[in-house]
Order: structure tokens, then sequence, then C-alpha cells
């Protein structure tokens, strides 16, 4: 375990809660993508601590997001399809989490490297490098009149199937959905994260779902897998109770906070701010490879 928090890292740690909580209200994502870079490069916490009680402190923003939001029985369903392929990403995700913190380290041109701490920061930086410049990219077509192509896992059609309207799409297939999620889950598992930095993409791009209604779908998923990976981090004992509650309890007012601006934002901005996250959080994953590898 990480162990007691000293006064100053005490406020640090609450004051990124509140921030990357407030975020979680407005964008929808759960924030774990900004606070594993900055608990594991600017408190020095163990990435496998980090990632663990960062997986479990989203459960307190998303509550408070959620219960701000409302949501009605027929806007579960996707969410618990998409839930039903996460369930076994997520596991997947940890265990092979877990199996990299068991290698130990790893020789890189006459270097010993951490093989957990080497796998999640590449593959941090790979994801937000590539979610940030599309999400930016995207934005500007829009904004020349050349929007992106949307809806590609739409148009593959295994049954079973079924109509979504309460989302504003029409009929998707189940299987292709559940597959999704057993993508995003085994990344949510691996690194610490939610899921949401993925799903939002993943629902507005790919399924062709409006912004608002492709965060609110988010935020249910962010809630269950918080919840599983939780259970599958603490059974690998990755988690610090004393900087989960912190975090915790800094990220639940924030999100609050946060899920009343996002109702007054547009759909546009909220793609731009996704991406612009994304990018500053890849500048500190790149720098902390540049301090690994060097």
């Amino acid at each position: 375990m990480f162990g007691l928090l000293l006064p100053h890292e005490l406020l640090l740690v609450l004051g990124c809660g509140f921030i990357v909580g407030g975020l979680s209200g407005i964008f929808g994502v759960g924030g774990s993508f900004l606070l594993v870079p900055i608990l594991h490069v600017v408190l020095g916490i163990p990435i496998e601590i980090a990632v663990g009680s960062t997986a479990c402190q989203v459960l307190g923003p998303s509550t408070a997001a959620l219960l701000a939001r409302g949501v009605t029985r027929m806007q579960l369903r996707i969410p618990l399809i998409i839930t039903g392929g996460i369930i076994m990403g997520v596991l997947l995700g940890t265990l092979i989490l877990s199996e990299a913190g068991k290698i130990g380290d790893v020789q890189i041109d006459d270097r010993n490297v951490d093989a957990s701490e080497l796998l999640v920061l590449s593959t941090y930086l790979v994801m937000l490098l590539g979610i940030g410049s599309f999400s930016l990219y995207e934005v500007r077509r829009q904004l020349t009149n050349r929007p992106v192509t949307r809806g590609a896992l739409a148009k593959i059609v295994i049954p079973p199937v079924d109509t979504f309207s309460e989302l504003g799409v029409g009929t998707l297939s189940i299987p292709v959905l559940a597959l999704f999620g057993f993508v995003t889950g085994v990344t949510a598992g691996m690194l610490g994260i939610s899921g949401a930095l993925l799903l939002i993409p993943g629902l507005v791009y790919l399924l062709d779902i409006r912004s608002r209604k492709a965060i609110l779908a988010s935020l249910i998923v962010v809630w269950i897998t918080s919840f599983l990976a939780t259970i599958s981090h603490a059974w690998h004992e990755h988690v610090d109770l004393a900087l989960t509650i912190s975090l915790m309890f800094g990220g639940t007012i924030g999100a609050r906070i946060g899920s009343d601006l996002s109702n007054k934002l547009q759909s546009r901005s909220l793609r731009s701010g996704i991406g612009w996250l994304s990018l500053f959080a890849a500048g500190l994953v790149l720098f902390q490879l540049y301090q690994l590898l060097k």
C-alpha cells in the first residue's frame, strides 16, 4: 500500500479529485485518464496503486453526476448491453496488469524498466493521442461543413438486433454492442480508467449517437465499470484506501457542479474539451515515459 498521505499531498489529492470530478460531470468521462498520470508523475505513487485507487474513486463522481441528470429505465438498455461485454473485458484487463507486475523489470538498452509501468504508460500514450487528435480533427471538419462519416458499427447487422429510439438511433446489433463493450473493458481494467474516454467517441462516431445522449449512456456504463473494477483491483491489492477516499470526496463535489455546467454547453464545445484534455494527459504520460527510459 502507498501509506498515509502527508498534509500537502492530501490537499493536492483533494484538489485533483475536485477538478477531475468536475470534468467528469461536464464531459461524461470518469477522469481517470487524467488522475493516473497526475498521481504517478506528480506524487510518485506506484502505477498499480494509482490505477487501482483511481478506478475505485470514480464511483463517487459518477454517482453524483447520474443523480444530477436523472435516468429512465429505457435509457438503461444500451449501457446494460455494453456492460455485458465490459464485465469480461475488465477481468481480463486487470489480469493482464497483474501478470505484468509479476514479470518485474525488463531490460531495454541495458536499462531495467518496470514491465507494468511501461505497459500502462505506452498504452495510455497511444490511446490519448489517438482520441485527442481525432476529437479536434472532427470538430475542425464540422466547422468547415465537412463532417466526419459516422455510424460504422451501426451498419454491421449481426442478429439479434433491436431498436433504441430513446437514444436517437435506429436498429443496432446486440453482439456488436457487447464486443464494443469487451474491448472497452479490457482497456478500462488494464489502465484503471472508467472507459468513458473510449465510450463517448465510440458511441458518437461508431454508433452515431448524439453527444448529450452519449454522455448519459457513458455515465451509466462508467458507474457499472467502476464498481466491477473496484472489486477486481481490490482482489489484486491495488487499492489504497486513504488515497481513494480523498479522491472520492473531492470528486463527488466537483461532479455535481460539473453536471450543472454541462447542460449549458454546446455539443461541439464538449467534444473539443475532451480532445484538449486528452492531449494534455498525453503530454504528462510522454514526460513520464521519457523519465522512465532515459
